[in-house]
């Protein structure tokens, strides 16, 4: 997984400066940023890397930056901690979640002179942007190892969603294990949660091809072609089989889908 802690670093520069990106936002007041954390901030996991970039940019920065826990994909949990982190004086709200994408889109229109920023977002506007890590990297490493070390060549992959940001995982993770075994063939397997462990092994048995090597990948919509022509549902997960497909560079990350730093 990413390092988010670098990644949240980033949008401390932009609380620093008071000002923002490429339509020239500027915060009419000193910057007070607020978290809406999407778990627990002890997770282990997603929530608590914000969580511990959340402490050192108020080391950083000099500023207190308080945070709510547990809001959930859901706009009548979203806006209510939102609209009163602005009554009382936020001026940039930081989401954390893939699912705040449309609230914060809505909120950000309704609050023209607050920023606001989401991690795994789809959303964008004149004072919204939406932000992620190049998660593809680490994944095309880590099938340069799968693809040496496999005997069979069948590879397995576990993902959260077929979505865009979890899709450039997928196919990073392809490209290096043909990268050194050019016969290698992924098949991904999506459980259709972000967080639950529970459902990470009885779908790998119900897979096409058994997976002499497999790699995770519970981070955060739209899937790139020919995941969703060769996708297919099963009781719980959904199965997607690389084999004879063309070679294929990571998806491109959709329109509006967000900023890689």
């Amino acid at each position: 997984m990413f390092s988010k802690l670098a990644l949240v670093a980033g949008t401390a520069a932009l609380l620093a400066t008071g000002s923002a990106w490429a339509e020239g936002f500027t915060l009419k007041a000193p910057p007070k940023a607020a978290f809406l954390f999407f778990k627990e901030k002890n997770d282990g996991g997603w929530t608590q890397a914000f969580e511990e970039a959340r402490v050192k940019m108020e080391k950083a920065l000099g500023m207190q930056i308080p945070y709510v826990e547990n809001i959930a994909e859901d706009a009548a949990q979203i806006t209510p901690p939102a609209e009163k982190f602005i009554q009382r004086g936020y001026n940039i709200i930081i989401g954390t979640a893939f699912g705040y994408s449309d609230t914060f889109k809505e909120l950000a229109a309704k609050h023209p002179e607050v920023a606001f920023l989401n991690a795994a977002g789809t959303t964008n506007g004149p004072n919204l942007q939406s932000f992620y890590g190049r998660t593809y990297e680490s994944q095309y490493l880590c099938g340069m190892v799968a693809g040496g070390v496999s005997k069979s060549g069948k590879l397995g992959f576990v993902g959260a969603n077929p979505f865009g940001i979890v899709n450039w995982t997928v196919n990073a993770y392809e490209l290096g294990a043909e990268k050194l075994n050019p016969k290698a063939t992924v098949t991904a397997v999506f459980i259709g949660a972000w967080n639950d462990p529970s459902r990470n092994a009885p779908p790998l048995k119900r897979s096409p091809t058994k997976a002499s090597m497999s790699s995770a990948s519970t981070s955060t919509r739209r899937p790139c072609r020919s995941w969703r022509r060769n996708a297919r549902s099963t009781a719980q997960v959904t199965i997607a089989t690389c084999a004879n497909l063309p070679r294929r560079r990571p998806c491109a990350r959709p329109p509006g889908s967000g900023t890689s730093i």
